[in-house]
């Protein structure tokens, strides 16, 4: 192979390598098998570059977007970009609706609306006491956050794990207590400098 084609064949591995990574980047969002949810959400990573969204439940998949990060209000106080969830699988959520232009999506999926984000990355605040066993009303209760342990500013949610319909699945450590009771919480809220409408019922 001489010169020229040595420099031809390096040049069409470069268009080769630049076409696959757009391929990647315009890769269609993966919903398959994904339980539908009702509910709502807000960020809570305080990385200044935000969350990665990506265009399937897995950490590998091609990014499609950005979620912007936590700012802060006062000294204590953070705020997030809310959104609506709107499906789970495998850890992670797919969201939409990103509030204050805080969900930012490529070109190819700007129209969907939709893309990916970690579990761990998102927060809710509780509306209802009940915490059940299951994503329904008639399923046990696991826990009744009340009297002492049940206020407007009573109870964290320590981390969110799953969601199905209006039902999301949450591990909540009340105020002043010790230990961390995990259960599905009905139509949690993404309000974050109030509380909840507590005009909800289960």
């Amino acid at each position: 192979m001489d010169r020229r084609q040595r420099l031809l064949a390096v040049m069409l591995g470069g268009l080769l390598a630049s076409a696959t990574a757009g391929a990647q980047t315009r890769a269609p969002l993966d919903t398959a098998g994904a339980t539908a949810c009702e509910v709502r959400g807000f960020a809570i990573d305080r990385d200044p570059k935000g969350s990665n969204v990506r265009s399937a439940p897995r950490a590998n998949a091609p990014v499609i977007g950005h979620l912007a990060p936590m700012i802060r209000i006062d000294r204590d106080e953070y705020s997030g970009v809310e959104f609506d969830i709107v499906g789970f699988k495998d850890g992670w959520f797919l969201i939409g609706n990103g509030s204050d232009d805080g969900l930012k999506l490529d070109a190819a999926h700007t129209d969907d609306g939709r893309g990916w984000i970690s579990a761990r990355l998102v927060g809710v605040q509780l509306r209802v006491p009940a915490l059940r066993s299951a994503p329904r009303r008639d399923a046990r209760e696991v826990a009744r956050l009340q009297g002492e342990n049940w206020g407007p500013d009573s109870v964290t949610v320590s981390a969110v794990h799953a969601c199905q319909g209006p039902y999301m699945e949450v591990t909540t450590v009340p105020y002043g207590g010790t230990v961390a009771v995990r259960g599905w919480s009905y139509k949690p809220c993404s309000l974050q400098l109030t509380t909840c409408d507590g005009g909800i019922t289960e």
